[in-house]
């Protein structure tokens, strides 16, 4: 039977629907329902559901499938649109990856391999499918072996865990197996059909190893390869149906040679081209091949030294050549095939189809007498030498253990409640023992399965263990609640000291030998550890047993002078809060109003008082316009108010730029694409459509009709008229090659003088649209005039006069001068208003007074809880210094090197964590290994993914798609690329540095960036590739770093800065590090002017020149 598109979606969405159905109502399948969802077979090739989500129009019957499926994806998320949008996507992506094997192939793999171990005597203990499906090489399995799974797509990860309740199924890439809890790390038998593409896989332990391993990661076939094989036991086989690409492509002689040297090539078969077209309607050429570990091979057999080989085949008598071919497969015996011949693919090339011209029987029937021959000739029992692996029992300390338990006191399910706080390794008390949680992924789609591992009965004292734990869950419980609540938890806080004063009496501290020794044993010891500190030969308890350390309690013990109330309640309540401000400096209303003249505004619309760096701000006309709106309808006192804040947005109203003096560029992306479209209309002599896509910054344009100046005046080569207005629009210069004959053949080299031409005539388009400008009616010029001066020219910069603040506890004794200068008073007033900014005062000016001032002011007037300075090795020393000399009695954290051993490090970042720091010094090297918050980086990954797959959404909704491929194409690329990049900076911060405390949960809040032009390069995308100055796109890991911890402050305030960068030389010689700035500390602000991207900026900022360089 053939295959039918509609008839495999409809199935595949029954199959989603009953998955759906039993995951949420949280049971297992019955066999009927099993068998609907045994049909589920992907959606490779079924291209409709690239238009899932959009509106274009499609085939009702299509239609309504489609909306079912969405249904379903809905229904799972539970509502969450984002999660949609993932299941969505991760269909999407899997079309044209993803082909179910046939099933006679697998029962014919499955039977030879049952029949080779039943003939030889062989128990199979562990089996693994790394790119699972629904499970199809499962059966490949054996009774009583072991079973496991990964499947990465989510969908087919739910479908498979509910098909088979007793594998062990991971829905997560094969690349983290290193990462799962798994009771086996050596499998007997590795079986699957792999995906393949020129997709980047990143996997940490080959990342390390370098060399092959490292060049296998970069496509996913030769990855699954590699991999495979590390993970396979001695003799144990590995049997893959893997694309022509393994064995055909002569740059992957690397791959071939790894496993012909680590196993013996047991059975080679080359498969038909159309094996797939009933499973998935496509045709596409592939291997099944099949090896079997052999680690100390003294030499190659001649078939192995074939495989290693590509040739060429003649076509005709002209030379024509075919695309390279594995030599093995011009051996008898190594092709599925009835017919074969050379014809020409898709792409132009000449190669070798094969072709199965009989019955599905006889093909089945073939394929096993195939292998069979294989099997009898080139497996050795003699290589299974060790027998499978037993399940690997962990140890307290993680070392593995085979010494066999009795099964009710070994290793079991761990049944207790699971709360937020613990983490695998923990120490625990279960059914009258002492031992170890292991987090492992369960069986069951995504759930987490929880073991108990017994710790040796001699090692621990049961009653410490039983006076320890009420203390630990104590100080977790306090500790979360507090940081998610922020309020305080004076009952818990309360119990905490008790349960620790009656530990510390009958044990004595935790910094004494036997207690020191036993929490380490814990794998959140650590932390507990420090809810005490050693001061001198003193223990005294941390300040989390006494008062909240994860926010500022509001004081209401002092009186405050207006200003400090009013910084005060900005920081409390994010507004100008009257009640708080009146009870805290103890005045009436009509005398804080008076106090505070010229610093509060009231806003009748809202009817509430402004500061006044938020009210004078954003579109200042709009806001008087309402304003005046609102005055009959206001009580006398409103109306005297508002007058008073009009009369200050009117004041501040900055004087309009005419149009001459605006400099317009053609491609500033604020202007309406439209009047693009109307100049390409005028330019061309035809109507004309201009979209531009804001997610990834990019224009395309449409002429709708015949136009000789878009094909002769404007054309250079294959370059027509649409091609250059584009480039006119961004500014760039299309690269054009044309074929030269260099020794004896071919090769294609820039063509300067198409370049130079292409390049005359964008600038020909560019001046002519500035001329045409000029003549457009008033009203359009008009229109622009207003569309400018309301969204860049509505800003005043304010005037920061700080000569009025008081430094309480500030001390010049130790300095040569009583005073700060006028412009480090005004500096720091401008951190305490805005809540950050950039510094950029020259060397001896005073940066390092401004920072340690500063830090400490914010935490004084609860601004912030707890300050962080970076600087660097060879100055932070003197930072330190300075601040303990300005504020002798402050409480500052100050470690040394040997302190950020990998030994001494999470004791450091408990102290953070628990302690309420004035303020805390470390190097740039020092802050780079601060664990990241795992919620903030997938906040910053999802965010520009979003963007992407958002872009690529309204392409496909297009109606110029036809112009719009290669951008497509651009997109997609990009969006694997940043999965990879984005997820090799995760690794490798992840595997320098401890997750015990992260730097989301230590509460610093404000980072004061000494040296900031160290942090200069953060990873952006330009198409301005030839442009001198425009700096390093690749970026670094310590600029990635600091803008995850500054992300992470902003995502808690709400609100832009939470930083301050000071530097001598903010910019040093690349253009982008200004842009740079922008993105680490005014996200918020960059998005408001629809600025997404450098590029996006330059258009509005900067303007490009060709200028000559002299020798």
């Amino acid at each position: 039977m053939g295959y039918n598109k509609l008839t495999s979606l409809s199935a595949n969405i029954k199959a989603i629907e009953t998955a759906v159905a039993i995951r949420i109502q949280g049971r297992t399948a019955t066999q009927e329902e099993k068998t609907i969802l045994a049909q589920y077979s992907g959606f490779g090739g079924i291209k409709d559901v690239l238009d899932l989500g959009t509106d274009k129009p499609l085939d009702k019957g299509v239609s309504e499938l489609l909306n079912r499926l969405l249904d379903a994806l809905r229904t799972l998320a539970g509502g969450d649109e984002a999660a949609c949008r993932s299941l969505v996507e991760s269909i999407k992506s899997s079309v044209l990856t993803t082909f179910y094997t046939p099933q006679f192939l697998i029962d014919a793999v499955a039977a030879q391999i049952h029949g080779t171990f039943f003939a030889n005597d062989l128990q199979m203990h562990s089996f693994l499918e790394p790119s699972a499906g629904i499970g199809g090489f499962l059966p490949v399995a054996m009774p009583g072996t072991h079973n496991y799974a990964f499947e990465k797509d989510t969908i087919t990860g739910l479908v498979l865990s509910l098909l088979y309740e007793d594998a062990t199924t991971i829905t997560a890439g094969f690349e983290t197996i290193d990462t799962q809890e798994l009771e086996h790390r050596k499998f007997d038998v590795i079986a699957s059909n792999i995906p393949f593409g020129n997709f980047r896989v990143f996997d940490a332990d080959l990342w390390k190893k370098g060399g092959i391993y490292e060049q296998a990661t970069k496509t996913i076939h030769n990855y699954f390869f590699v991999k495979a094989m590390e993970l396979l036991s001695e003799g144990g086989l590995l049997a893959f149906v893997t694309s022509r690409g393994v064995a055909d492509t002569a740059g992957n002689r690397f791959v071939r040679e790894y496993l012909v040297n680590h196993a013996d090539l047991v059975s080679a078969i080359r498969l038909p081209d159309a094996l797939f077209m009933q499973t998935s309607g496509i045709e596409v050429g592939s291997d099944l091949l099949i090896f079997q570990k052999h680690t100390n091979k003294a030499a190659l057999s001649a078939r192995e030294q074939m495989f290693l080989q590509v040739a060429k085949e003649m076509y005709d008598m002209n030379g024509t050549m075919t695309e390279n071919a594995n030599r093995l497969f011009s051996m008898p015996k190594t092709v599925l095939a009835t017919d074969s011949r050379i014809v020409m693919n898709q792409h132009g090339k000449y190669v070798r189809k094969h072709r199965w011209l009989g019955s599905d029987a006889a093909m089945t029937q073939y394929l096993s007498a195939l292998l069979k021959y294989d099997f009898d000739r080139y497996f050795r029992k003699s290589l299974f030498g060790q027998q499978g692996e037993a399940s690997v029992q962990m140890s307290l300390f993680g070392m593995q253990e085979t010494t066999a338990l009795s099964v009710n006191r070994g290793r079991r399910a761990y049944t207790e409640k699971i709360e937020d706080w613990m983490k695998s390794g923990m120490l625990v008390m279960f059914e009258g023992q002492v031992g170890t949680v292991v987090f492992r992924k369960s069986s069951h789609y995504a759930d987490v399965a929880v073991d108990f591992v017994p710790v040796d009965e001699g090692r621990v004292n049961m009653e410490r263990a039983a006076d320890y734990f009420p203390v630990r869950e104590a100080y977790f419980l306090l500790s979360t609640k507090e940081r998610e609540l922020q309020t305080e938890q004076t009952t818990i806080r309360e119990r905490l000291n008790t349960l620790y004063d009656a530990f510390v009496a009958k044990w004595g501290f935790f910094h004494e030998n036997d207690n020191k020794e036993f929490v380490m044993l814990d794998s959140l010891g650590v932390e507990v550890f420090t809810i005490e500190m050693q001061l001198g030969g003193n223990i005294v308890k941390a300040d989390i047993m006494r008062e909240p350390v994860a926010f500022t309690k509001i004081a209401t013990d002092r009186i405050l002078q207006p200003t400090e109330a009013l910084a005060s309640s900005l920081n409390f309540y994010g507004k100008v809060d009257m009640d708080y401000i009146m009870r805290s400096t103890g005045l009436s209303d009509e005398d804080v109003i008076a106090a505070l003249q010229s610093e509060i505004f009231y806003n009748p619309v809202t009817d509430e008082w402004e500061h006044k760096g938020k009210f004078i701000a954003g579109n200042v006309i709009a806001k008087c316009t309402e304003f005046v709106s609102c005055i009959p309808d206001l009580s006398e006192r409103q109306q005297q108010w508002t007058e008073i804040s009009v009369k200050a947005l009117e004041n501040a109203t900055p004087e309009t730029i005419p149009y001459e003096e605006l400099d317009i560029n053609m491609g500033e992306r604020w202007i309406d694409p439209q009047l693009y479209a109307d100049f390409a209309a005028d330019l061309f002599g035809v109507e004309a459509e201009v979209m531009y896509f804001d997610v990834n910054d990019a224009y395309v344009v449409r002429l709708k009709g015949y136009s000789p100046a878009a094909y002769n005046t404007y054309s250079v080569r294959n370059f027509n008229g649409e091609d250059l207005f584009v480039h006119a629009l961004q500014d760039t210069v299309p690269e054009i090659t044309k074929e030269v004959y260099r020794n004896s053949g071919k090769v294609r080299v820039p063509d300067e003088e198409a370049i130079q031409e292409a390049a005359t005539k964008i600038q020909e388009i560019r001046s002519n649209f500035n001329q045409w400008l000029d003549a457009c009616p008033l009203e359009v010029r008009d229109e622009l005039v207003r569309t400018y001066n309301e969204r860049f020219n509505c800003y005043v910069r304010p005037a920061y006069d700080g000569s009025a603040q008081t430094f309480p506890q500030l001390s010049f004794e130790q300095f040569p001068y009583n005073e700060l200068y006028a412009s480090q008073k005004d500096a720091i007033w401008m951190i305490k208003q805005n809540g950050g900014g950039i510094c950029w005062h020259e060397v001896g000016t005073g940066k390092t007074m401004i920072m340690c001032v500063s830090a400490y002011e914010l935490k004084r007037l609860g601004l912030v809880q707890k300050p962080l300075i970076i600087g660097l090795k060879a100055n932070v020393h003197e930072i330190a210094d300075t601040f303990r000399k300005a504020y002798p009695n402050a409480k500052v954290l100050y470690p040394g090197k040997e302190d950020f051993t990998p030994a001494n490090r999470k004791e450091v970042f408990s102290k953070i964590k628990n302690n309420n720091w004035d303020c805390i010094i470390l190097t740039h090297d020092q802050f780079a290994k601060i664990p990241q918050s795992e919620e903030t980086m997938i906040e910053i990954f999802t965010e520009e993914l979003y963007d992407v797959e958002r872009s690529l959404e309204v392409l496909e909704q297009s109606t110029m798609r036809y112009r719009s491929r290669k951008m497509q194409k651009g997109l997609e690329v990009r969006q694997e690329n940043l999965k990879v990049k984005l997820s090799e900076l995760r690794t490798k911060l992840d595997g320098r540095k401890d997750d015990t405390v992260d730097f989301h949960s230590m509460g610093i809040d404000h980072i004061f960036v000494d040296e900031s032009h160290m942090f200069k390069n953060l990873m952006f995308q330009t198409r301005h590739n030839r442009v001198a100055g425009i700096g390093n796109t690749k970026g670094s890991q310590r600029a990635m770093n600091l803008l995850f911890a500054i992300r992470d402050i902003q995502h808690r305030t709400g609100r832009d800065l939470g930083a301050t960068f000071l530097s001598g030389t903010v910019v040093v010689n690349a253009l982008t590090e200004l842009y740079v700035m922008f993105k680490y500390l005014r996200p918020r602000e960059l998005k408001r002017q629809q600025i997404s991207c450098f590029d996006a900026w330059a258009a509005i900022f900067t303007k490009k020149t060709a200028d000559y360089e002299l020798n």
